[in-house]
């Protein structure tokens, strides 16, 4: 008579197989999540730190949204409330005293939509933020538009308090976001 065999089971069964995936994946998602925060660390100090001088400077209960330009010179813009409940803009530029202009003094980025759109009819814009051109606060406009059958990208910028046009540049033909 044969002495039977039994086939041995094998190290890796269904469950443990489960186990190594999940914890490669959760592995492989908090190194990430290290990787990326390492990565953006400076920049949110900095924001932070620009956040708190603002605050400080302008006497801002709540600031919603912070742009940071870099055209000539870096410059921070933070929008926020004031004590007096109105909607202010802070232009923070290197180790100057910051710049206050409350919203109602300037033209809106809608008002300035709506005039940059009859100027340049077909245009597509990509955005519209407060900046600084040659050390005063400016409304950039980043948009795309076709010239000669090519599409190119544009700046464009207005004087912040009332939308008047400054200049315009164009950025070479293969420039894309």
């Amino acid at each position: 008579m044969r002495a039977s065999t039994r086939k041995s089971r094998s190290f890796m069964s269904t469950q443990r197989w489960i186990f190594v995936i999940v914890a490669s994946l959760l592995l492989l998602g908090t190194g990430f999540g290290i990787y990326f925060r390492e990565i953006q660390s400076s920049k949110w100090s900095e924001s932070s730190e620009i956040k708190e001088q603002a605050i400080k400077a302008a006497e801002l209960n709540s600031v919603e949204k912070v742009y940071k330009h870099v055209w000539t010179t870096e410059s921070w813009i933070l929008k926020g409330i004031n004590q007096a409940e109105e909607e202010v803009f802070v232009w923070m530029i290197n180790d100057e005293q910051p710049k206050i202009i409350k919203a109602t003094d300037a033209v809106s980025s809608r008002a300035l939509e709506g005039t940059f759109a009859s100027s340049h009819p077909g245009a597509d814009v990509k955005r519209i933020q407060p900046g600084t051109f040659d050390g005063e606060p400016v409304w950039e406009v980043y948009f795309k538009a076709n010239d000669g059958g090519k599409t190119y990208y544009y700046y464009a910028f207005y004087t912040f308090g009332n939308g008047n046009f400054i200049d315009e540049y164009k950025l070479p033909a293969k420039t894309e976001p």
